[in-house]
């Protein structure tokens, strides 16, 4: 592509030109020929399909007579036909309901094979040939009575491509010869004017503004290039005559740029001094600024850790007070126990009175008895051993009841002195929840403020990470301002030795 670009247009118009129409005219012989050969071959499977029809009528009686003689002499008329390659005539056989070969005809010279048993009625085209079917029916019926294969070459098609080459070719030259005489009057007319403004070109651009451009009255493309490269070197002179003057006011005003540029010299000196200082500044207060980043970052983690410390007391206190109240529920439950076991000694102690009392009565029972049994005499004597022992019993029992009734008073004392504790073990109890409560509630307090105290260190940190970034650029821009406040003063003084 760009060996084509670098061609000249004397020669690119032409070999456009010639591409061009040798693409369309064999675009269009392309399809034209397409179509002809279509209709063409249109015609020969229509004539080949009326000639099939004629000798298939022509020969339904010698079929139906079983006359080969007159079957081989209707085939042997195809000698008339050059087209036709060859022929042959089936005969059916009503037996077993194929078809036999009844006559053929091969032109002389032909190698063509010819099926042993005829196809389906129709036109078959192949590459060199074309073929016909057709059955044979007798008169007045639809009675097959045999077949019909007619064979014709496409000889006349591949003399027809000849022709119409050699048709083509010619149009291609004749076209070739009207494009070359048209080419060369475009060359005359375009390409001319053209190599004309191309030399003026030259000549302006070696710096020569003298050009005599020729003049044109043209209003195709050619005489609007040349129009506006004519006003193009109007301009170019116009632009060089006002160069001249702007260069003679530039040399007047050297003079006071000279002067400006010494005055600017010595502020960038003295602007380079105080940048210099000021960089020294931002310096030692980047230094300050990073350990005051790095103490914030000791504070943030120092406040994370106790936060930590705080979230793990409030748990502690919070498992506190959960146990103070199971203590709470415990001595409430002891405390009933111990109400219930001061009932139950009461009402032992009622009991212990009544077997007190039983033993007494038995004791004035035995007495009694005692005293009657002396009344009883020898017959009294049995009952004087029942009373005695019963008086023993008595005795026994009240002794146990004494007993008895001296331990149950020191249960009684033991329960109210445990009923007392409990009641103080109670209190107590309360106290502690209560100062737990209130002892959690401080440390919950406390862990808050913690949290407040992390969450503010740790935007202290960030706000210290932030003012170090803050100050890196202050540092960085200083930098770059000392940098381009040199490069002014080494500016300056290339304008003052420049101009001196």
């Amino acid at each position: 592509m760009t060996a084509f670009q670098n061609i000249s247009i004397k020669f690119k118009l032409p070999l456009l030109f010639m591409l061009f129409t040798a693409f369309i005219l064999l675009a269009a012989g392309a399809v034209l020929l397409v179509f002809d050969l279509r209709l063409f071959r249109q015609d020969l499977v229509r004539n080949l399909s009326a000639l099939a029809e004629i000798i298939g009528d022509n020969s339904t009686a010698a079929l139906s007579f079983d006359s080969k003689e007159n079957g081989q002499a209707i085939l042997a008329s195809l000698r008339n036909e050059p087209k036709i390659v060859a022929a042959r005539l089936y005969q059916r056989d009503p037996a077993q309901g194929s078809f036999k070969e009844f006559a053929t005809y091969v032109r002389a010279g032909s190698t063509s094979e010819i099926p042993q048993q005829p196809k389906a009625d129709g036109p078959v085209l192949e590459a060199n040939r074309l073929i016909v079917f057709r059955s044979i029916k007798q008169d007045a019926s639809d009675k097959v009575i045999g077949s019909l294969y007619l064979e014709s070459d496409l000889q006349a098609v591949q003399q027809r491509l000849k022709i119409y080459a050699a048709e083509l070719m010619a149009i291609l030259v004749l076209s070739s010869l009207f494009g070359i005489v048209l080419v060369l009057y475009l060359n005359r007319s375009i390409a001319g004017p053209l190599r004309e403004i191309t030399s003026s070109a030259s000549q302006i651009a070696s710096g020569s503004l003298a050009v005599k451009l020729p003049t044109t009255d043209r209003d195709d493309e050619v005489g609007l290039l040349a129009r506006a490269f004519r006003q193009m070197t109007d301009g170019l002179s116009r632009q060089t005559r006002e160069l001249v003057e702007g260069m003679n006011v530039l040399a007047s005003s050297s003079n006071a740029i000279l002067a400006a540029s010494t005055q600017v010299v010595s502020v960038a000196a003295e602007t380079g001094a105080a940048i210099a200082e000021t960089t020294i500044t931002v310096e030692e207060v980047k230094q300050t600024a990073i350990v005051s980043s790095q103490k914030a970052k000791s504070v943030s983690e120092s406040a994370q850790k106790a936060v930590q410390v705080a979230q793990t007391g409030k748990k502690s206190v919070d498992a506190s007070l959960e146990g103070m109240n199971r203590i709470q529920a415990q001595m409430e439950s002891i405390a009933e126990s111990v109400v219930k076991l001061s009932e139950q000694g009461q009402a032992i102690g009622k009991i212990i009175a009544t077997v007190n009392d039983l033993a007494q009565q038995s004791n004035l029972l035995a007495v009694n008895a005692a005293i009657e049994a002396a009344k009883a005499g020898d017959q009294g004597k049995g009952f004087a051993v029942v009373a005695q022992e019963v008086k023993s019993l008595a005795e026994q029992s009240k002794q146990a009841t004494t007993q008895v009734r001296a331990i149950l008073s020191d249960i009684q004392k033991a329960t109210t002195a445990a009923v007392l504790a409990t009641e103080q073990g109670s209190k107590a109890v309360d106290a502690g929840a209560r100062q737990s409560a209130e002892a959690g509630e401080a440390i919950r307090s406390l862990a808050d403020s913690i949290t407040e105290a992390a969450q503010a260190a740790t935007q202290i940190a960030a706000s210290s990470q932030q003012q170090l970034a803050g100050t890196d650029q202050v540092a960085q821009a200083m930098e770059s301002i000392k940098q381009a406040s040199a490069q002014n003063a080494a500016g300056a003084k290339q304008t003052e030795t420049a101009r001196t």
